[in-house]
């Protein structure tokens, strides 16, 4: 399936706005705007700290280049259709601007045309 541009952007800002909170490391936060509970919040707390220093600042590639395959082939930012509807995304986590090995999957599932951003695990 070929996903608009339209709807890569949105997925793309959910994801972004996620990983921004990601990056305060504050569980609270991640209960308070995502909606998750509170041992799922100090679950990721728990794998960010595995993954990253304290003092590392979490993003996204850029918007222009997310979705352009690397030196794998695969592109640092990938969205896909799942069987069961919501799209798929995995999204490498970059720490202090440089690629790491913790990848994001979430799924984002839309009604009424706004996107609704779903956790479901940090993975390398």
């Amino acid at each position: 399936m070929d996903i608009a541009d339209s709807l890569r952007q949105q997925a793309y800002a959910q994801a972004a706005a996620f990983v921004r909170t990601l990056d305060g490391r504050d569980p609270v936060a991640l209960q308070r705007d995502w909606g998750l509970s509170a041992a799922v919040a100090d679950e990721i707390i728990e794998t960010l700290d595995s993954y990253f220093a304290a003092r590392q600042t979490l993003s996204l590639a850029p918007l222009a280049q997310a979705f352009v395959p690397g030196k794998g082939g695969r592109p640092a930012v990938d969205m896909y259709a799942t069987d069961a509807g919501p799209l798929g995304m995995e999204c490498l986590l970059l720490a202090d601007g440089k690629p790491g090995e913790a990848i994001l999957h979430l799924e984002m599932s839309g009604h009424d045309g706004a996107l609704r951003l779903h956790y479901h695990y940090i993975g390398s």
